[in-house]
């Protein structure tokens, strides 16, 4: 089929579908007698799809992930719905707004301008809402991304493994389907890849084993959480505690000594190890404890 065959039958415009083969959302054959473009069933089922997605106001980039098999549908609906329920809750503040407007019957030459833009900064003091919203999205993420918790038994073999993950899925109520059986299983959880892993930890001089679970396409897939605002957000996110002690440490040091110690070596050498110990800390705490499941581990 040619471009326009395929803009009758999807209802899309050859410009835009000239766009979308540029973004690498379809790749179509070429003829090799006059190189034109072939569009076959593939083309027009993915033009189909990506019209749909669009009309639910995704991003080209979000489609293309979707297309390529690098995120699951599920999951990129749940995100959509999340950033649509966010945009309307904007927009009934402008409609309220351009209510109140029409509603004082003022006209364009006595419309106070400055007042009107106060107000509606103010309205989008939602800045801090915005980054509330954006941080609640990290943490959950993160909490999909990787969690860990603490399995009732020793785990000696593959079977003890996946006792516990399937123990632990029914606890929680989790559709666990194991595709590999080892001591480095993998899984699915509502359709989601993982792969799992024992480490140790020490409880009173005890070993006890910590099953960390981390998802097969993370973090790549996530684009928007790895630049910006929300790749700093994640950081903070994982490192607080150690970024806590280190300032702790600076805050308390600074009266009395802190300022003597960066004159000298061996203050710097404190302050370097300090600085290792937070790090050890937090990667510890990132391998072992971290999104740890206290909730099933309580009800265990």
């Amino acid at each position: 089929m040619n471009i326009k065959e395929v803009e009758r039958i999807t209802g899309i415009s050859s410009q835009n579908i000239r766009f979308y083969e540029k973004k690498g959302l379809i790749t179509p054959k070429r003829n090799k007698l006059n190189t034109y473009r072939e569009y076959g069933e593939e083309e027009i089922r993915r033009l189909k799809l990506i019209k749909m997605f669009r009309m639910l106001d995704m991003s080209i980039e979000q489609i293309a992930l979707l297309l390529d098999g690098k995120k699951i549908l599920s999951v990129s609906l749940k995100e959509q719905q999340q950033l649509l329920e966010r945009k309307m809750i904007e927009m009934k503040s402008v409609l309220q707004f351009c209510e109140q407007l029409e509603k004082s019957n003022v006209t364009l030459q006595n419309l106070n301008v400055d007042d009107c833009l106060n107000q509606m900064e103010q309205k989008k003091s939602s800045f801090f809402t915005k980054w509330i919203t954006d941080y609640k999205d990290v943490v959950q993420y993160e909490h999909e991304r990787r969690f860990t918790f603490i399995p009732d038994d020793a785990i000696t073999n593959r079977y003890e493994f996946a006792n516990a993950l399937y123990a632990f899925a029914m606890e929680k109520d989790l559709d666990l389907v194991i595709t590999k059986e080892c001591m480095y299983p993998e899984f699915t959880i509502n359709g989601i890849e993982y792969t799992a892993e024992r480490n140790y930890a020490r409880g009173g001089g005890i070993p006890i084993a910590v099953i960390s679970c981390t998802r097969k396409d993370a973090p790549e897939v996530e684009a928007e959480f790895k630049h910006g605002k929300k790749k700093w957000m994640r950081i903070l996110h994982i490192a607080w505690p150690g970024i806590f002690l280190f300032l702790f440490f600076l805050i308390t040091r600074w009266k009395d000594g802190f300022q003597k110690m960066l004159r000298s070596p061996e203050g710097w050498i404190i302050l370097a190890v300090l600085a290792v110990i937070c790090v050890v800390g937090i990667i510890r705490n990132y391998y072992l404890y971290w999104n740890r499941d206290s909730e099933y581990e309580d009800k265990n």
